[in-house]
């Protein structure tokens, strides 16, 4: 498990909110608190939609709704002259940006081995700290993957000049 407090909080929701930088994650479950409590189960519900939207968006390869399709629904809970009190995302890499990671890093972890690579999004007492880790379905001391997948967070934070403590 890897961690960063993120120092600047304003830029960094303006990337997670306005631009597609976190789309290929799928956002498990989300936490808010403002004037009221939200916890928002990220499962995809098959009743809402219909079998264009479903092809169109690819829902049938996901579990869970991409961050693409919930950041707006999840911002318009959260926008207004006060911030929320508490906000906890959790998010899951999709599987083809999982493949994707493990060819392009050589790694030797088998994706049929790994649960998901997690990053835990948490705004509290006016602080952000996001957590990445990795489940695997067996034991495995191997932290590289780990690793490669918070640099790659690190990397993104930097592009857009955006300040943690690692």
């Amino acid at each position: 498990m890897q961690n960063t407090e993120i120092l600047d909080v304003k830029q960094f929701m303006q990337l997670l909110f306005q631009t597609s930088s976190f789309d290929f994650y799928e956002m498990v479950s989300a936490t808010l608190r403002t004037d009221m409590d939200y916890q928002i189960d990220g499962r995809w519900n098959h009743d809402f939609f219909d079998e264009n939207e479903i092809d169109t968006h690819k829902l049938s390869d996901y579990t869970y709704l991409s961050w693409s399709l919930a950041k707006d629904k999840i911002f318009a809970l959260i926008k207004g002259k006060k911030t929320p009190t508490v906000m906890k995302l959790v998010f899951k890499m999709s599987t083809v940006n999982l493949e994707s990671l493990l060819h392009a890093t050589g790694s030797s972890q088998n994706i049929n081995d790994i649960n998901g690579i997690h990053l835990n999004i948490i705004f509290q007492n006016q602080k952000l700290n996001v957590t990445c880790s990795v489940s695997y379905k067996n034991f495995n001391l191997d932290k590289s993957l780990e690793q490669e997948a918070f640099m790659q967070f690190i990397t993104l934070l930097k592009s857009y000049n955006i300040t943690c403590n690692q």
